[in-house]
C-alpha cells in the first residue's frame, strides 16, 4: 500500500492544470508564452485572474491531497506522522515540477508546496500565506513574495521556540529545505528582479487603480 501511495502521490501531483485551461479555454500551450513555465504565475500574467486564480487553487489542492493520501490509506509506518506526511508531499512536488503526462516540463512547485504544508503545518502555513500577500500587495512580485514566504516559515518556528512553543526539528529542516527549493527554482527571477525587469503581477495594478 505505501508504493502504491506513493505512485498515487506522484500522479496527483503531476496533473498538469495550467496546461489543459490553457489548452481548453485559450487554446494555446502555456508553456509557449511568457516565462514558459506551467505554473499560476505564467497564467495570471497571460490570462487573467480568473485563469491563474483557479489554477493555483487546483494545484494547491492536488498537494494537499496528495500529501493527505496516508490518512485517506490508513497507511502507517514506524516513522513520525510528520515524515510520512513529508514523504507523500514531497513526491508531489516532484510531480508538479515533472510531470509524466506534460514530458516532465511543469511548475515551479510553489503552490504544491503550499499544498503540502497546508496538509501539514497549517498555522505556519496560513501565516506565511499572509505573508506572501503583503509581499505581493506591496511590491508586485509574485517570485518575490513566493521566497519570502517560505523564509518567514522559518522565521515563525524560531518566534514560536523562543516563546516556548515545542520545536519541530523535522519540521524546520523541511522548511529549510524548501526556501533553499524556492530560491533555486526562482533562480532567474532574482536575477531580473535585480536586473529590474522582472514582471509585476498586473492584476494587483489593477485592483490598486481601482
Amino acid at each position: 500500500m505505501f508504493g502504491l501511495g506513493l505512485l498515487l502521490s506522484y500522479l496527483l501531483g503531476s496533473l498538469p492544470f495550467a496546461i489543459w485551461i490553457s489548452k481548453y479555454f485559450y487554446h494555446t500551450d502555456i508553456r509557449t508564452l511568457g516565462s514558459g513555465n506551467a505554473g499560476s504565475t505564467n497564467m495570471y500574467r497571460n490570462f487573467g485572474f480568473k485563469a491563474g486564480f483557479f489554477t493555483q487553487i487546483l494545484d494547491i489542492l492536488k498537494s494537499y491531497l496528495a500529501t493527505s493520501l496516508p490518512i485517506f490509506l490508513d497507511i502507517h509506518l514506524d516513522l513520525p506522522n510528520t515524515v510520512i506526511l513529508l514523504i507523500f508531499g514531497i513526491v508531489s512536488v516532484i510531480g508538479h515540477v515533472y510531470p509524466v503526462f506534460a514530458n516532465f516540463q511543469g511548475g515551479k512547485g510553489v503552490n504544491s508546496i503550499l499544498g503540502m504544508m497546508l496538509a501539514i503545518a497549517p498555522l505556519y502555513t496560513f501565516l506565511c500565506l499572509l505573508v506572501f500577500l503583503v509581499v505581493l500587495w506591496i511590491w508586485e512580485y509574485v517570485s518575490l513574495g513566493s521566497i519570502l514566504a517560505t523564509l518567514s516559515f522559518l522565521i515563525f518556528q524560531i518566534i514560536a521556540y523562543w516563546l516556548n512553543y515545542p520545536f519541530d526539528y523535522i519540521l524546520f529542516l523541511t522548511g529549510t529545505f524548501l526556501f533553499l527549493f524556492i530560491v533555486y527554482t526562482h533562480r532567474e527571477n532574482i536575477q531580473r528582479i535585480k536586473n529590474g525587469n522582472e514582471s509585476k503581477a498586473s492584476f494587483i495594478q489593477k485592483l490598486k487603480e481601482k
